[in-house]
């Protein structure tokens, strides 16, 4: 099975064991990468339930990878100084 990247606007497929693609889910902080891997157990990406860990460690790499395309979309539409 797959699904898309989980980094906003990506369009990338990956497998469902996967947070996201190469580029994104190494665009995470380390420490949020490592979170994820810890609380990660065989047999979420089938459907069985995540665990709470795993659920918080999702959303701090989601609001991270939020907040990111939010800085980038203001300096766009910003344009440079």
């Amino acid at each position: 099975m797959t699904h898309r990247c989980r980094w906003p606007l990506c369009t990338a497929v990956v497998g469902d064991n996967l947070w996201g693609c190469k580029a994104h889910w190494r665009a995470l902080p380390s420490d949020v990468r490592s979170w994820i891997g810890r609380t990660y157990r065989f047999g979420m990406d089938r459907g069985e339930h995540p665990t709470p860990g795993y659920l918080r460690a999702h959303r701090a790499a989601i609001e991270f990878a939020r907040a990111v395309v939010a800085a980038e979309n203001r300096e766009n539409f910003d344009g440079p100084d």
